[in-house]
């Protein structure tokens, strides 16, 4: 009996233990939070985000995802580079030295020289550049023609190494002295010249149908168009030849500006006018200025007066702005009027916005120059004025012990005075440069 009884309270326990079991996994599956299931772990994405408003704070991963990049193009601009008879004798001279020989003068095609002084000071800032500009404004006509100087200059091809040397990228060519053979064999020359090397030049074209194949220079990913434009070559004009002179022309200009929108980001023209030695833009400046704004240009150079004038952001009647340089002044010449010999460089970047797509000019830095020299006394011959030593330095680097000793202080005792408060002098340099130029375009050594 006892034995039927054990038999019988084992059958119920063991009853009572499976549906004690059975009522425990219907409630785990009830209530996922406290399953231990691995098969409740999926890496599915849509599973995943599911369970996210009911796993644990501690077991949840946030994806970040990163904004998109701004896409950055630095670019920097050099004025008028100008290779006066005195600056090819100086840099004949030094290399003379430095091989411990006597200088042979003449004939200057055969010569050897050493620009390497004059631009030492800007060596590092072009080759940082991604993208970077010089006005040729002497051409490098072939050295078989004869060297020349002012007024129909044909600059040795040694200072057009030295400017690919440097590592300038684009090399405008459009000017008033780009007919100074007298006809185009000197533009057809220099053009190759700098082809050959890789490089972009800008304002020759074989014909005027060629004036649609404008140069678009795509970098990182931004396509960056450059036209250049003069108002007129000395009076020097073209016979018998199908080479086309972008003079300034509201026809031209409208053409290739739609030309470039359509097929660039941004543009950026060279623009040679204005008033020789006048801080002041004349009428034609002001007018193609507009024209430029209300076509949407994003920068114009302003080149040739071989002075300082004024700078500003231009805005069109759609609110598109347009950085505006009148004249950066000269870059490296043998002019000796004290105005002259204060140029600039113009430095920006040139941003994409990558969210938008949105191209614009920023961190816009105007960087005043001087050229300088000393006279140690003796002319080669009537081309020369006898200057030497040349080299060009950013304004913030000049001091006054160096203004003391310009030659151009000499040429202040016969001529007429040109910087804004008189003669050559480190103070009338800076005068110079706050009346012309705004202040938010200048560093904070300016600012005071």
């Amino acid at each position: 009996m006892k034995r039927k009884l054990s038999t019988i309270l084992t059958i119920i326990f063991v009853i009572a233990v499976l549906a004690a079991m059975f009522a425990i996994l219907m409630q785990i599956s009830n209530n996922p939070d406290n399953t231990s299931d691995s098969s409740a772990l999926s890496t599915d994405d849509s599973a995943s985000n599911s369970d996210k408003s009911s796993s644990n704070s501690e077991n949840s991963i946030p994806i970040i995802s990163e904004p998109p990049q701004d896409t950055v193009v630095s670019f920097l601009a050099c004025p008028d580079n100008i290779m006066h008879h005195s600056i090819l004798y100086d840099a004949l001279i030094r290399a003379a030295e430095k091989k411990g020989e006597a200088p042979v003068y003449s004939p200057l095609e055969d010569a050897v020289f050493d620009f390497d002084q004059i631009y030492e000071d800007f060596e590092d800032e072009i080759a940082a550049a991604d993208l970077s500009y010089i006005n040729v404004e002497t051409m490098m006509g072939g050295n078989e023609h004869g060297i020349g100087g002012y007024p129909r200059f044909n600059s040795p091809e040694a200072a057009g190494d030295k400017l690919y040397d440097l590592g300038f990228d684009i090399y405008n060519l459009a000017h008033n002295h780009m007919l100074d053979s007298g006809n185009d064999v000197y533009l057809k020359h220099c053009h190759g010249f700098f082809t050959e090397k890789g490089v972009y030049t800008l304002g020759f074209y074989e014909n005027e149908a060629a004036t649609e194949d404008i140069v678009i220079v795509d970098k990182k990913g931004v396509k960056i168009a450059f036209l250049a434009y003069t108002y007129g070559t000395n009076g020097l004009t073209l016979r018998n030849s199908d080479t086309y002179i972008p003079y300034f022309n509201e026809a031209l200009i409208k053409k290739q500006v739609t030309l470039a929108k359509q097929q660039a980001d941004f543009i950026i023209v060279s623009a040679h006018w204005g008033i020789e030695d006048s801080f002041t833009p004349n009428s034609e400046q002001r007018t193609y200025a507009k024209l430029f704004s209300d076509l949407g240009v994003d920068v114009v150079l302003g080149m040739h007066p071989h002075v300082l004038q004024p700078m500003e952001w231009v805005e069109n009647n759609e609110g598109h702005r347009m950085l505006l340089v009148y004249s950066m002044g000269n870059f490296i010449s043998g002019m000796q009027d004290d105005a002259e010999l204060l140029g600039s460089t113009l430095s920006f970047d040139i941003v994409k916005d990558g969210e938008t797509g949105e191209v614009t000019a920023k961190k816009v830095r105007f960087n005043p120059i001087v050229t300088h020299y000393i006279v140690p006394g003796g002319r080669i011959n009537g081309l020369d004025t006898g200057n030497r030593d040349y080299k060009i330095y950013y304004l913030e680097d000049y001091t006054k012990e160096l203004a003391s000793i310009h030659g151009a202080k000499k040429w202040d005792l016969t001529h007429r005075t040109t910087l804004i408060g008189g003669g050559f002098t480190y103070e009338n340099l800076l005068r110079t440069v706050n009346e012309l130029i705004p202040k938010e375009f200048l560093s904070e050594f300016y600012q005071d």
